[in-house]
């Protein structure tokens, strides 16, 4: 998105790759509840589930009006103008896929699925945020425009989801991204 973007048109962008990059995620859960309890069930924890998502994008928004106007963000590709900046998230990113409460949040969004609400629908949102906000900080380091890191995280989020223990899912993924950042950062 152009330096001289408005708030809204990059709360837009972020808002339409957060609800691509967990609708994937959170789609077992929906087919699950449409199943037992109906598509509207469904359908209104998804709509929950995305919501804080969405708010999130606000925040992603105006950090990168932040990071765009103190001259850290690269203008052609939207990532941080420092190789040390975009190693040192890498790095925070990594070691937050590898946190105790991470494994807590996957399970507590897993339980939060077989309620069905809108509320639960919420509550599995903002628990994945907790547990994967810093990932879908990611495109700063990667470049906010490129699709292969929204592609990669979204595939991760899908598996750490659809795997039977995700543990080993979020640990490989931390491990690489923290030894990505520890590369570039050499």
């Amino acid at each position: 998105m152009h330096h001289g973007a408005g708030l809204l048109p990059l709360f837009a962008m972020w808002a339409a790759m957060m609800v691509a990059m967990m609708t994937p995620a959170e789609a077992p859960a929906f087919v699950q509840l449409a199943r037992a309890r109906g598509p509207a069930t469904g359908a209104l924890f998804l709509a929950g589930a995305l919501a804080p998502w969405i708010a999130f994008s606000l925040l992603a928004a105006l950090l990168q009006q932040a990071l765009h106007a103190s001259g850290l963000l690269d203008h052609e590709s939207g990532a941080l103008g420092s190789p040390l900046l975009s190693a040192g998230l890498l790095v925070a990113a990594g070691a937050l896929q590898l946190a105790p409460w991470k494994r807590a949040c996957v399970e507590r969004c897993r339980e939060a699925a077989q309620s069905g609400s809108w509320i639960a629908g919420i509550r599995a949102g903002g628990l994945s945020i907790l547990s994967c906000g810093a990932l879908m900080l990611v495109p700063f380091a990667t470049g906010v425009m490129k699709p292969w890191p929204m592609i990669l995280i979204t595939a991760l989020l899908v598996l750490e989801r659809a795997a039977p223990r995700a543990w080993p899912v979020s640990a490989t993924s931390g491990a690489l991204l923290a030894a990505g950042g520890v590369w570039l950062a050499l």
